[in-house]
């Protein structure tokens, strides 16, 4: 998938992101996190800046604290 490196990603892409990962690998959301660090991100959580970062903490802790919500 190619990003804009100039776009912030929003909490509801992360959400969809993580839970895309989550079935295509039948993985948790520790695990999902981990992969999405890895491939999107490249390791580098700063590499699309500060803002999207946080939207991405924000999904991850909304996954992990609400994980049956519909999705």
């Amino acid at each position: 998938m190619k990003v804009n490196r100039g776009s912030v990603l929003s909490k509801e892409y992360f959400l969809a992101y993580l839970t895309h990962v989550m079935r295509v690998f039948q993985c948790n959301a520790e695990e999902a996190k981990v992969k999405t660090v890895e491939r999107l991100f490249r390791g580098d959580l700063n590499s699309y800046g500060g803002e999207t970062r946080e939207n991405f903490a924000k999904a991850y802790y909304e996954l992990v604290r609400y994980p049956f919500s519909n999705r």
